[in-house]
């Protein structure tokens, strides 16, 4: 596993209609169960966010993120919500 990227694109839509369908078998479904806020998490010493995923079969998965590309993130989610609030 490559740990040492850095980079994420964010894709933009204004509606459902306009966002992707992640269906089978392409995409499988995993829930959301834990996340990890760790200080120091990086060589640099910078903050990363560990996202944990359960699927129904009980395995589990784990995408870290550094905490830059979370705050990008959050900025995108604020950003969108000022962009299509009626």
């Amino acid at each position: 596993m490559n740990l040492g990227t850095n980079d994420l694109k964010i894709l933009l839509a204004d509606s459902v209609a306009e966002a992707p369908n992640y269906e089978k078998p392409e995409y499988e479904g995993a829930n959301l169960t834990t996340t990890h806020v760790v200080g120091n998490g990086t060589v640099a010493g910078n903050p990363t966010v560990d996202f944990i995923f359960e699927d129904e079969s009980g395995q589990k998965y784990v995408a870290m993120l550094t905490g830059g590309l979370v705050e990008n993130l959050a900025d995108a989610v604020r950003g969108m919500r000022e962009r299509t609030r009626q």
